[in-house]
C-alpha cells in the first residue's frame, strides 16, 4: 500500500468514527464535568465537619516564610557564606513538613494531627536555626516567628 493509499483509508476511517460515536461539544463535556465536580465536592462537604481550619493561615504564613528563608540561604551560600548551611537545612525541613500539614488540613485529613506533631518537630529545628540569624536576616526573623506562631497552632490539634 502506497502512502497516498494509506491516506485515503485513514481519512475514511476517521470520517466512520465521526460518524459512529456521538458528538459532543466542549459546553457538554465542561457542564458534564462541572457538575460531576460539583457533585464530588457537595458529597466531600457533607461528609466530615471542618476541623482544621484553625491550622491554615498559620502554616500558609509558615510555608511562604519558610520558602523565603531557602532562597535567602541559597543565594549567601552560593556567596559563600557556609554560616547559613544549618538554617538552609532546617527551612528546607520546615517546608515539606508544613506543606503536608496545610494540604492534610484542607483536605480535612485524619493524618492531621499526625503530621502536625512531625512539623512541630521540624519547626522547632528551624526555629533553633533561625534563632542566629533574627538580627541579620529579616528572612531568618520572619520564618522563625511563622514557625513559632504555626507550632503554637498546631499544639492545639496534636
Amino acid at each position: 500500500m502506497d502512502r497516498r493509499q494509506l491516506m485515503q483509508r485513514s481519512t475514511g476511517l476517521l470520517a466512520l468514527a465521526a460518524a459512529v460515536l456521538p458528538a459532543r461539544t466542549s459546553a457538554q463535556e465542561s457542564a458534564t464535568h462541572h457538575h460531576d465536580h460539583a457533585a464530588m465536592l457537595a458529597a466531600r462537604k457533607g461528609s466530615k465537619p471542618k476541623r482544621f481550619t484553625g491550622l491554615i493561615a498559620p502554616f500558609q504564613a509558615c510555608t511562604a516564610a519558610a520558602a523565603a528563608c531557602i532562597d535567602h540561604c541559597q543565594v549567601l551560600l552560593s556567596q559563600g557564606d557556609k554560616a547559613m548551611a544549618a538554617c538552609l537545612r532546617s527551612a528546607l525541613d520546615c517546608d515539606v513538613t508544613c506543606n503536608a500539614v496545610l494540604k492534610a488540613a484542607t483536605l480535612n485529613s485524619d493524618f492531621t494531627p499526625a503530621l502536625a506533631r512531625t512539623a512541630v518537630d521540624a519547626m522547632e529545628a528551624c526555629v533553633k536555626a533561625c534563632k542566629p540569624h533574627v538580627d541579620h536576616h529579616v528572612e531568618c526573623k520572619n520564618c522563625h516567628d511563622a514557625c513559632l506562631a504555626a507550632i503554637e497552632a498546631a499544639r492545639k490539634v496534636a
